[in-house]
C-alpha cells in the first residue's frame, strides 16, 4: 500500500504484522547491532523501490512525456527527497536523485513546513554528492517559495528545525535572500527560541499533539535530522534528549507494533486499523518485534548517529509484567473561550502482553482527531481494536484554537480532513463524552446536547473479532486473539454494518458502556470470564435520574462515577489532579525539575534537562 501523507511518501509494506518473539536485550552493544541490523534491511529495500521508480520516471521522460514527479495521482512512481538522497548516498543512481531534488525545489510536492524540513534534511545527507545546479535549486527556492509556518505543534517542529538547519548551511546571507525577508541570523535566532520553548512546554507540561499513531512521524523526523546536523553542541544534546524523552513516551503505550490508549489525534483510518498507523513503521526500525515495515522517513533513524538506548528497547518490548501508566499531557492553545491556555489532559493506560486498555478523561482536548479511550488487542488480524465516541463537529471546538471567522471554519477543516462533518467518522473530541478507568475498567459517560449536530454514540467492533456475544444480561461479550472484552451499554442500540466493523449506534442522549478487559490465561474459558462479568455488581439505578453508574470490577475495585467528572474509587473520590507527567513501572518523571526517569530492572536511563 503506498500512501501520501504529512510531506512523506510512505513506502508501507506489511501484510498482517507478523510477531516476532519479543526480545530483551542484554545490552547497549547488542541493541546497537540488531538495529544496525534493521537499518541495512530498510535501507536495501527501499533502494530497490527507489531504483525502480528512477528506471520509470526515465522511461516516460525518453518517451516524450512529461508527467512531473510531483503528481497526487501517481504516487507510486514519486521519489520523494529522503529516496532521492538514497539514490545520492548510495552512489546507484546519483543523476536521478539530483534530478528529483531539483525538481522538488523548483515546485514542491508539498510546501511550506513539510518542505523546508524535508529538503533541509535530504541535501544535509545528500551531502557531497549533490550537484551544484541541485544546490544552488534549493538555495533559490528558500528566497522564493512562500513557505507556511503551519498551525500545530508538529508544523512548528518541522519549519523550525528545517528553517535552522537553513540558516546554519548559509549563515551570512542577508534578509533580501531570504522568503521571510529575514536574514540568517535572525532565522536562525528566531528557530533555536522556538526550538528551546517546544523543548521546555514538553518536558514541563506535556506534548499537546501527543501519543499519535498518525503525528509521532512528524515528531521524530525533524528531532533526527536537528540531532544529526546541529552544530551547536547545546542545542544537540538537547534533540538527543528529546529523542530518548519522545520515544520512551512511545516505548510505554506499545504492544507489539500497535500504539495502544488515548491519542491526541488520529486519522479515522488509522484508529479503525492500528496496523496501518504510520507509528508501526518506526516501531519496527525501533524496536524490532514484528515483522518488517519500510517508510521512507524511518531513514532518518537508519542514518542517525543517534542510538536508543537500551533500555528503553526493553520497556517497549517486555510486556511479561502487566501495569498501569499514568501520564499528564496538555490541551493544545487555547485562544478563545476559555481561562487557560493549556489545560492539563490526564491520561490512563494499562499494559498487558495480551491487551491495553487506554483513555483521555474525555472533553475537547483536540480539535477534528482526538481518540479518547479504546482497548487494542495483539493478534494476527485486522482492525484490533475497540471503541467508542460521539462524533461531534462545531465552530465552536475549532473557534477554541484556530482564529479564523467561526461561520465558516467547520468546512474549512472539512476540505482537508474530508470527515470532520460526517456522522459515521471514527476519531472525534465531544464536550459531552467523560472516561473513568482504573487499571483493566472504565466507564464511558455521555450527555449529549439536544442542539448537537450529531445525536448518537457509535461503538466499533471489528469483524475481525473471534466472539462477539450479546448476552441477555445485556453485556455485550468478545474475544479477539487472547484477550477477552465485556461491554456493557447503559442504553439501547442497533447494530449497522460498517464495512470492516459492526458499528453499534446509540439515540438516547444520556448514554455510556461499562467496560472490562482481561488475558485468556487469567480465566479457565470463555464461558468463565463471562459467569465472572455476570456475578460482579453494576448498578445503573441513579444513571437516567443523576448520570450515575457504579461497577465492581472482578478484582474487587468499586468505580463510581457520576457525569461530568465525579470519580469514586471504593467510596473515595479520585483526583486526577495529582497525576504528573508520568508514573508508572517504567516511566516516572513530575515536570517541576524536567527530569524522566526510566527504570527497567536493575538499569535506570534519566532524561536530564534542568539548566
Amino acid at each position: 500500500m503506498n500512501l501520501i501523507r504529512y510531506g512523506f511518501l510512505i513506502a508501507l509494506c506489511f501484510g498482517p504484522l507478523d510477531p516476532v518473539k519479543a526480545q530483551v536485550l542484554p545490552d547497549q552493544e547488542a541493541y546497537d547491532a540488531a538495529f544496525a541490523s534493521r537499518s541495512r534491511q530498510l535501507t536495501e529495500h527501499l533502494l530497490e523501490e527507489a531504483l525502480r521508480k528512477a528506471a520509470v520516471r526515465r522511461e516516460t521522460r525518453n518517451a516524450g512525456e512529461t508527467r512531473p514527479a510531483n503528481v497526487m495521482s501517481t504516487p507510486s512512481d514519486r521519489l520523494d527527497l529522503f529516496e532521492a538522497a538514497l539514490l545520492i548516498r548510495s552512489g546507484r543512481d546519483s543523476e536521478m536523485g539530483n534530478e528529483a531534488i531539483t525538481e522538488e525545489a523548483r515546485r514542491p510536492f508539498r510546501g511550506g513546513m513539510f518542505y523546508i524540513h524535508d529538503v533541509m534534511a535530504a541535501y544535509l545527507h545528500a551531502g557531497s554528492g549533490l550537484t551544484s545546479e541541485t544546490r544552488e535549486a534549493v538555495r533559490h527556492s528558500l528566497k522564493t517559495q512562500y513557505l507556511y509556518r503551519g498551525d500545530t505543534e508538529n508544523h512548528w517542529l518541522l519549519y523550525y528545525t528545517g528553517l535552522y538547519l537553513a540558516a546554519q548551511t548559509w549563515p551570512d546571507d542577508p534578509d533580501t535572500t531570504w522568503f521571510n525577508g529575514r536574514s540568517s541570523r535572525e532565522n536562525l535566532q528566531e528557530s533555536a527560541e522556538y526550538l528551546d520553548l517546544w523543548i521546555r512546554l514538553t518536558t514541563t507540561i506535556g506534548q499537546g499533539e501527543f501519543d499519535s499513531p498518525t503525528y509521532i512521524i512528524v515528531f521524530l523526523s525533524p528531532l533526527f535530522t536537528l540531532y544529526d546536523f546541529c552544530r551547536d553542541p547545546v542545542l544537540k544534546e538537547k534533540a538527543r534528549k528529546m529523542l530518548d524523552w519522545i520515544i520512551a513516551d512511545y516505548a510505554v503505550d506499545y504492544l507489539k507494533g500497535l500504539y495502544t490508549g488515548g491519542h491526541s489525534r488520529d486519522y479515522t483510518y488509522d484508529a479503525a486499523e492500528p496496523r496501518g498507523a504510520p507509528a508501526v513503521g518506526w516501531g519496527w526500525t525501533l524496536f524490532g518485534d514484528t515483522g518488517p515495515v519500510y517508510r521512507s522517513d524511518n531513514l532518518l533513524a537508519a542514518w542517525s548517529a543517534y542510538r536508543l538506548p537500551v533500555v528503553i528497547h526493553n520497556v517497549a518490548v517486555d510486556r511479561s509484567t502487566p501495569y498501569t501508566q499514568y501520564e499528564r499531557k496538555r490541551v493544545r492553545n487555547v485562544i478563545r473561550y476559555g481561562t487557560e491556555m493549556n489545560p492539563p489532559v490526564y491520561k490512563t493506560t494499562h499494559m498487558t502482553s495480551d491487551y491495553a486498555l487506554g483513555s483521555l478523561q474525555g472533553g475537547i482536548l483536540q480539535p477534528i482527531q482526538q481518540h479518547t479511550w479504546d482497548v487494542t488487542w495483539a493478534a494476527d488480524t485486522t482492525n484490533t481494536t475497540l471503541f467508542t465516541l460521539h462524533p461531534y463537529y462545531s465552530g465552536y471546538e475549532l473557534a477554541l484554537f484556530f482564529p479564523e471567522e467561526i461561520e465558516w471554519l467547520s468546512d474549512e477543516v472539512d476540505r482537508y480532513h474530508k470527515v470532520y462533518t460526517d456522522p459515521d467518522k471514527w476519531n472525534s473530541s465531544s464536550p459531552y463524552e467523560r472516561v473513568f478507568q482504573h487499571d483493566n475498567a472504565l466507564i464511558v459517560l455521555y450527555d449529549v446536547a439536544p442542539d448537537a449536530r450529531h445525536l448518537h454514540i457509535d461503538g466499533f467492533f471489528p469483524k475481525s473479532l473471534d466472539r462477539r456475544d450479546v448476552d441477555p444480561s445485556g453485556w455485550i461479550f468478545c474475544r479477539g486473539g487472547d484477550t477477552y472484552i465485556a461491554y456493557f451499554p447503559l442504553k439501547p442500540y442497533q447494530w449497522l454494518d460498517a464495512k470492516e466493523a459492526w458499528r453499534l449506534r446509540s439515540t438516547h442522549l444520556r448514554n455510556g458502556a461499562v467496560v472490562e478487559a482481561a488475558s485468556a490465561s487469567e480465566y479457565t474459558s470463555f464461558e468463565a470470564f463471562k459467569d465472572r462479568i455476570r456475578s460482579n455488581p453494576l448498578d445503573t439505578s441513579r444513571f437516567d435520574s443523576e448520570a450515575r453508574v457504579a461497577y465492581t470490577t472482578s478484582s474487587g475495585r468499586r468505580l463510581a462515577f457520576t457525569y461530568p467528572d465525579l470519580r469514586m474509587l471504593d467510596g473515595e473520590p479520585v483526583n486526577l489532579e495529582v497525576i504528573p507527567l508520568f508514573r508508572g513501572l517504567y516511566l516516572n518523571g513530575n515536570g517541576r525539575d524536567r527530569r524522566l526517569t526510566i527504570t527497567y530492572g536493575e538499569k535506570t536511563h534519566t532524561i536530564d534537562f534542568v539548566d
